[in-house]
């Protein structure tokens, strides 16, 4: 049991000026108000939501932010109001936070940190007083406003600037986590004349941000609007209006860890500057911000720092004889920097490899924000001959990736384009090439579709427990995995078990003893391949913005979870199985029973979270209101591996406090090898007659005493009844009772189901593949007997004898009639 708390989790504790009789499980934070703060000040915010009982800490992702005092708002538990310090060197962009009460933590919520004061849009009774080009809202140069973009609505603000300024604008609009926002922006002069605009900036997905110099002395207009009109009371923004540095990319892309080297911003109105960065000593992304002065770009751009080796390009590089760099190719693992500039431009690489080896080639660009839709070639340098091509790198990511087997050892070429032939001082990129390396790690998966968030905190009420499923994701390995917490709250334990490399997922159960402290925070989780070593994160993604079938538009990515002990459950769940094994083909019944405080008697949704290979069952079961038990039938297949597993199941009930989650503890369930295999004989009968069909019966397993054997599957009209065997039958006969109305044809339909009593539990197991039985209709009924035949020589002379009839004239047409007529 792990009691030490994290030196890493920045909250801070505060207690409510009175006290709450009771507290409510999963609190609600819907929103935090305002959007942001600037650093190197104190500020008050607001947490809007339900259910906000007792609140006791904020949890910070990022450093810079300390919460000095939380305090409730009103007595309907739904604001708690929160001071905070925002250090001088706080990160400027998205902080993610949550609130723990009592009852639980919430969901991630965003806090913005940016460097000007903040203005707010002028409202009067809901409406906006800045919808007027010709009546606009002054706001100062360096200054952050904070509106909103309703339907059909366009605020309007004006500065006053001065000729040769730079005059940029960012908005923080999508990136804000609330709702599916557009925003366009646009700054205009005095005459209405649109001089700049952005829809979609690349560095900034679907946020928008520009940058100009003042052409002339005067007054300047920035429009803000959803960019088709379509906006709504939730569309808010963070509008940044001021003379900071804009750049819409940074080169080289990359760098070494622990190196210091200069790198160019580039796409700012005022022109390209230079930066020397020290990059940290760690392989990870940052993000380099652009300064000018005292003042710095609201949002940094992406730079990958990775220990491998790299190249910047070398102009000219349009062909395979210009290739950088120029003479003796580097061996791989090698990184090339590059920009596609000019209209139809191609650059060309080259890296030597040696043979067999399996070879990776990566490109970044959208994943750093450049706006290069990359398209590869890879060439045998020898002999020119393609090797193979790439546009998008997987359905979700434009970026390249091509991974080929090195046919001999020699000098290889790559070569890059846009797509669609686009280029832009701004489109960079870097392509890494090197052997395919392994690497492991782990996720939470969705509890509900589009809803990421849903059940994601480990919140572990005292002495009960929480099941968590955990995702492997292996590449270039195939390994057994660990899984470790580097620590946890106080009086909470982790019970999970080595998962063996034929799964991609398992469970693991938080228990939290009886008087674990009410504490919580941000832990890591590792796991492990017990083998070679090799480690990875448990990463956690977390999708503010989800729309069905469009994709994720703003994801907040941490490899910290949120783990918390809370208030006593108002029941537990406890999961019984049978102490036999699950056999192969077979079914077992599993039994899930409640136990309930006193006064609580709400429904209770029981769901399996977790199931072995080859093992199935249902969805959920509910056990009803008042009663204790439920129980869930599972199965296995023909192919479930024969072993020893640990399952668990989860139990979800919503009480007058709000929902909560439990499970119970992890209960061994054995996959094993049926006792019995039964060949079924076809039979053959008719509707009305009763018939039997023999079973040949194959011992797999010894077993004690008699076992029954059940056929299933038996057409309409048609039953049998169940027999009893001991481990010396050989065969069997079930005696059929076939009805008139048995349905007539072939029934390919029938199995025998055997069932095994061991320790006073059964076994229950699929023992045979399909019988056939052919029901045939009845045979047709006997035909009449044919009269007696006459003397032949005696009929002939009658039938001789009898007038022969004349035959019949034939009716004249009315031509004919006409013709008799004229003769006549």
């Amino acid at each position: 049991m792990i009691t030490m708390r994290p030196i890493q989790t920045l909250a801070a504790l505060a207690l409510l000026a009175g006290s709450v009789p009771v507290a409510a499980f999963t609190p609600v934070v819907n929103l935090i108000e305002p959007r942001g703060v600037q650093r190197g000040t104190e500020a008050v915010v607001t947490f809007v939501g339900d259910r906000l009982y007792d609140p006791r800490e904020v949890i910070f992702y990022h450093p810079g932010i300390t919460a000095r005092k939380i305090e409730k708002v009103g007595d309907d538990h739904k604001r708690v109001k929160v001071s905070l310090t925002i250090a001088a060197d706080a990160a400027l962009g998205e902080h993610p936070m949550r609130l723990r009460c009592k009852g639980g933590v919430s969901w991630m919520r965003t806090l913005w940190v940016g460097q000007f004061p903040t203005v707010f849009e002028k409202r009067q009774d809901k409406k906006d007083l800045n919808n007027d080009f010709n009546a606009p809202q002054e706001v100062p140069l360096n200054s952050t406003v904070q509106g909103v973009a309703d339907r059909e609505d366009v605020d309007y603000y004006r500065v006053a600037c001065r000729k040769g300024q730079r005059l940029s604008v960012e908005v923080e609009g999508m990136r804000l986590g609330r709702v599916l926002f557009d925003p366009y922006v646009a700054i205009l002069d005095q005459n209405r004349f649109e001089l700049a605009s952005s829809d979609d900036a690349p560095l900034l997905n679907r946020d928008s941000a520009l940058s100009l110099v003042v052409p002339e002395d005067g007054n300047y207009t920035i429009m803000v609007r959803e960019s088709s009109y379509q906006g709504q009371p939730t569309c808010q923004y963070r509008l940044h209006i001021g003379e900071f540095p804009r750049p819409t990319a940074v080169y080289p892309p990359g760098g070494r860890p622990g190196e210091e080297r200069k790198f160019t911003f580039i796409g700012d109105a005022a022109g390209e500057t230079t930066t020397e960065l020290a990059l940290p000593n760690e392989e990870t992304e940052i993000r380099a911000f652009a300064r000018a002065g005292d003042l710095l770009a609201p949002s940094g751009n992406p730079v990958r720092v990775s220990s491998i080796p790299y190249y910047n390009e070398k102009e000219p590089n349009e062909g395979s004889a210009e290739a950088t760099p120029v003479g003796e190719a580097p061996m791989v693992p090698i990184a090339f920097h590059g920009v596609i500039s000019k209209k139809e431009d191609k650059d060309w690489f080259r890296f030597a490899a040696r043979k067999g080896q399996k070879i990776r080639v990566q490109v970044y660009a959208r994943q750093l924000r450049s706006p290069l839709d990359s398209y590869i070639i890879v060439r045998n340098a020898k002999d020119g001959k393609q090797i193979g091509n790439n546009d998008d790198g997987t359905q979700r990511q434009p970026d390249s990736r091509l991974d080929f087997d090195v046919p001999e050892d020699g000098e290889y070429l790559v070569n890059i384009r846009d797509q669609l032939y686009g280029s832009g001082p701004d489109y960079t990129y870097r392509i890494e090439v090197g052997p395919r390396r392994p690497a492991i790690s782990a996720s939470f998966p969705y509890a509900q579709r589009n809803i990421s968030q849903k059940w994601k905190v480990i919140s572990v009420p005292r002495g009960n427990r929480v099941a968590k499923v955990v995702n492997i994701s292996r590449a270039n390995i195939g390994c057994d995995i660990e899984c470790a917490a580097d620590g946890l709250p106080g009086g909470v334990r982790l019970d999970v078990d080595p998962a063996p490399r034929s799964v991609t997922s398992f469970p693991m159960v938080f228990e939290a003893a009886p008087d674990a402290p009410l504490e919580g925070g941000l832990y890591r989780f590792t796991v492990k391949d017990p083998k070679s070593g090799l480690t990875g994160p448990l990463k956690e993604a977390i999708h503010h913005i989800e729309v069905n079938n469009a994709g994720t538009f703003h994801t907040t990515r941490s490899e910290r979870l949120a783990v918390a002990v809370i208030e006593k459950a108002p029941f537990e769940i406890q999961l019984e199985v049978p102490p036999v094994p699950l056999v192969r083909n077979g079914v077992m019944l599993l039994t899930a029973r409640a136990r309930r405080d006193e006064g609580f008697d709400a429904p209770i949704k029981v769901t399996l979270p977790w199931k072995p290979p080859g093992v199935g069952g249902p969805t959920s079961v509910d056990i009803k209101k008042g009663e204790n038990e439920a129980t869930i039938q599972i199965n296995a297949n023909g192919e479930a591996p024969v072993r020893s597993w640990r399952i668990c199941i989860l139990a979800e009930a919503t009480t007058k406090r709000g929902p909560v989650l439990v499970s119970s503890r992890l209960q061994t369930l054995d996959v094993g090898e049926p006792y019995l295999g039964v060949k079924i004989e076809m039979a053959a009968t008719q509707p009305g007659k009763n018939t039997d069909m023999l079973c040949k019966i194959e011992q797999l397993k010894p077993f004690d005493g008699n076992a029954r054997l059940i056929l299933q599957g038996l057409p309409h009209g048609v039953s049998a009844s169940e027999v009893s065997i001991t481990s010396d039958s050989k065969e069997v006969i079930f005696p059929l009772e076939v009805t008139g109305e048995a349905r007539k044809g072939k029934h390919a339909t029938i199995f025998c189901q055997a069932v095994v009593t061991k320790d006073g539990h059964p076994v229950t197991s699929t023992a045979s593949p399909k019988g056939v039985l052919r029901i045939d209709p009845p045979p047709p009924a006997p035909k009449k007997p044919a009269p007696e035949k006459k003397d032949a020589p005696a009929e002939a002379a009658a039938k001789a004898a009898e007038p022969k009839k004349q035959p019949a004239k034939k009716p004249l047409s009315r031509l004919e009639q006409l013709r008799q007529q004229a003769g006549k």
